[in-house]
């Protein structure tokens, strides 16, 4: 099945509406589907066999919040059948830092880990490409570079072009690089759409309690009830990573936090990624207004949004503020815009009870 196949598949089941913005992208998925296909088949050819694989250029798609570009993305990667890799932009990112410190010592260190990835993976898809940190812009250039010499194509989703990525970071003339790099290994494509498509049909299960009142504390204790389905209740701290973590309670697969623990402290992405690997359902009491100044604790919590959206966790929050009012500064706005798409979406009836069994937690 080829990437366009799988769109008109998906169409003619009715789970998406067709857009007429969106073939265009179909058609450039279609061209890198073929190409990459093409050169696995060919792979077998003893003049190949000693040959660096030729570069297949990618595509970087970006546009607004909830308009379809990871689910474009996807008809590309579930249709192929060669090596590939998928994951949001923050993980791999964690994962090369994991690298790098393995590699301590080492001359040419990025290099070696670009290689490394070139014999496992042809295409890296990125979903959520934003560089937002120092420490990952210093590194990009040259681990790109690496990674397109060896053959690995990129096809990435984000909601900035190339040119505005890391706008404004420190130093941010030695990432120029790596947008260059990006803009001649991939077909830059911009997907022009006004409608946020998790917006649409969403029917409200109420997983979002404001204000902070007696009301909003029995809806999170309603709902840990329905969601635990009567598990023994456990006060003591969850330990993730040889690290004792506080939690209000558990109960099966639910587990409660309180804001400030589950993010106001320094946090790893992959102790996001454990959370999600042992509850299905994860409750978070007194969420606050984010300060401009608060930049890791704005990141902090668009990295556990983005960690739970991926694994389909469920997120119910009660807080002091509307979802609109969480972060209002510019600084970090943009990838936020995509986190509040996401929470509203992860509010609906689909998301939240995904057999589509009508419930209510405020009546239980």
């Amino acid at each position: 099945m080829t990437p366009y196949q799988y769109y008109q598949q998906e169409i003619n089941a009715g789970r998406i509406q067709p857009d007429n913005r969106q073939y265009p992208v179909i058609e450039n998925l279609e061209i890198i589907f073929h190409a990459l296909t093409m050169r696995e088949k060919n792979k077998s050819c003893l003049l190949n066999l000693f040959c660096r694989k030729k570069p297949i250029k990618g595509l970087y798609l970006w546009g607004s919040v909830g308009i379809g570009k990871t689910f474009l993305m996807d008809c590309l990667y579930h249709c192929l059948s060669i090596r590939k890799m998928r994951l949001h932009f923050h993980q791999f990112m964690l994962n090369i830092h994991q690298e790098l410190q393995s590699v301590q010592g080492v001359k040419n260190p990025l290099q070696i880990i670009a290689k490394k990835i070139s014999q496992t993976v042809d295409v890296i898809c990125f979903d959520e490409f934003f560089v937002c940190n120092i420490a990952d812009a210093m590194i990009l250039g040259e681990l790109f570079s690496h990674l397109f010499k060896n053959g690995v194509t990129l096809v990435a989703s984000s909601n900035s072009p190339p040119d505005l990525l890391y706008k404004e970071g420190l130093q941010r003339e030695r990432f120029l690089p790596a947008i260059k790099l990006i803009k001649e290994n991939t077909e830059v494509v911009h997907l022009h759409s006004k409608m946020d498509y998790r917006r649409q049909h969403i029917n409200n299960t109420g997983v979002y309690y404001f204000p902070l009142n007696s009301q909003a504390q029995q809806n999170m204790e309603n709902a840990f009830i329905h969601f635990s389905n009567g598990a023994p209740i456990e006060y003591d701290p969850i330990i993730l990573y040889e690290r004792s973590i506080p939690i209000i309670k558990q109960a099966g697969s639910v587990v409660w936090f309180d804001f400030s623990i589950i993010c106001g402290r320094p946090r790893s992405q992959n102790d996001y990624l454990a959370v999600t690997k042992i509850y299905h359902t994860v409750m978070i009491e007194n969420l606050r207004a984010i300060k401009s100044n608060e930049n890791d604790l704005i990141l902090s919590f668009i990295y556990l949004v983005d960690i739970l959206y991926d694994a389909h966790c469920r997120l119910i929050i009660s807080s002091s503020v509307s979802l609109t009012e969480i972060y209002l500064a510019k600084n970090t706005q943009q990838p936020f815009q995509r986190t509040l798409s996401r929470l509203i979406e992860m509010q609906s009836e689909t998301y939240v009870y995904p057999e589509m069994i009508d419930k209510t937690l405020t009546n239980i």
